[in-house]
């Protein structure tokens, strides 16, 4: 089965990490970074983990998104509902 999972890593990432870890897509959230993979399987999902190791990352939390009745699929990852840019961004001011 595929789902997309949230990894949340200690500290802001580098441009050059970001690009190292596609095809997460990078979120900044307060002082952490929240990595997205998108319709990841289990095997996907431990390489993502092994991948974030690799750079010397601090892998604080991960969660799998719910299935999202959104049309457009994004989640956030705080909540599993609503566009995981604008979510991290309200956050972000609250």
């Amino acid at each position: 089965m595929h789902f997309d999972y949230a990894f949340r890593v200690r500290g802001r990432l580098t441009p050059t990490l970001k690009v190292a870890l596609k095809p997460l897509e990078a979120k900044d959230a307060t002082a952490d970074t929240v990595l997205v993979a998108r319709g990841a399987d289990r095997a996907a999902l431990h390489g993502f983990i092994a991948r974030i190791e690799a750079v010397g990352l601090e892998l604080v939390e991960l969660r799998r998104l719910p299935v999202s009745s959104d049309k457009s699929g994004h989640q956030c990852p705080a909540c599993g509902c609503g566009d995981v840019a604008n979510e991290t961004a309200s956050r972000s001011r609250g």
